[in-house]
């Protein structure tokens, strides 16, 4: 749905294509932070600040990659 939802419009010069840089390690930091909460490490605050944190960094990453 999300895929059918942004691709509905003719693209602008700000959405042309669908990127998901590094999408496979975003998802494992995810999980990897989810985790940490079921195995009581951490409460779930802390952990999706977390996984902000750390994904935000992985989509640096990619974004200096692919100028």
């Amino acid at each position: 749905m999300p895929v059918k939802q942004l691709t509905n419009k003719a693209p602008t010069a700000n959405s042309k294509g669908l990127r998901f840089g590094n999408f496979v390690q975003g998802r494992e930091v995810i999980e990897e932070e989810l985790e940490s909460v079921f195995a009581g490490k951490k409460d779930a605050k802390t952990a999706l600040n977390d996984a902000v944190k750390r994904g935000n960094e992985i989509l640096r990453k990619f974004q200096a990659a692919n100028k």
